[in-house]
């Protein structure tokens, strides 16, 4: 699936964006970008959106308390969203709070490293602990500084599915991670990000929709 992220200061233009999007499976809210986070104007797409209120350490618009951010989070799922995305630093406690609420929806735990990209065996525990804690999808993304480095987000995956029978999204962040927002997709990813429109990038190296399109088209293509 494709899943553009809509990060828009005001309610109108995220609600706008949301509007003119067309090919995308789901829609990812950054509510963490609005000046005046409110969940209510957007609900009446709530079965194909993914309300994010991203934390600042993880590349949040702002500095928003974590109780704040799990509030409205926690009306989301009540409210029947599609997924509620918080970051697995957010601990246990918060987590099984957030989980309580998730009847219909789907609770995703993510993990952001924007430096670099820590080794295997770590982010394999990471993965581990999302899984322990209850996610029904997990992210994992990270900045790649070297090829080897983009190489690795992707070999989460297949482990994640192989392994752990559990549904993991994973790419690599930057220039050489570009090639890795594609092919998640074909490995097994839930779904992939991309921006609405050109200077819309939620992340560095994030597509637009429209290049994502044509990349999966090149990769679709069928040989002589």
């Amino acid at each position: 699936m494709i899943c553009v992220s809509v990060a828009e200061p005001t309610v109108e233009q995220a609600l706008d964006t949301l509007r003119q999007v067309s090919g995308a499976d789901l829609c990812e809210i950054r509510l963490d970008a609005l000046e005046e986070p409110r969940l209510e104007p957007f609900l009446e797409h709530r079965e194909r959106l993914l309300f994010t209120f991203r934390a600042r350490e993880e590349g949040g618009f702002r500095e928003v308390p974590l109780e704040r951010r799990l509030a409205l989070l926690r009306e989301a799922a009540a409210a029947g969203a599609a997924y509620v995305d918080l970051e697995l630093r957010s601990g246990p406690e918060a987590v099984a709070e957030l989980r309580r609420a998730c009847r219909k929806t789907r609770l995703l735990l993510s993990y952001h490293h924007f430096s670099h990209t820590p080794s295997e065996a770590y982010l394999r525990d990471k993965v581990l602990e999302m899984r322990h804690l209850g996610a029904d999808v997990g992210k994992v993304v990270c900045m790649a500084r070297t090829p080897r480095e983009a190489y690795l987000l992707p070999g989460l995956i297949l482990w994640a599915r192989e392994k752990l029978d559990f549904p993991l999204i994973a790419f690599a962040m930057g220039p050489l991670g570009k090639w890795t927002r594609t092919v998640c997709l074909l490995l097994g990813s839930p779904f992939t990000y991309v921006a609405a429109r050109p200077g819309g990038q939620t992340a560095p190296g994030q597509l637009t929709l429209e290049e994502l399109r044509t990349a999966l088209q090149v990769f679709r293509e069928e040989g002589p």
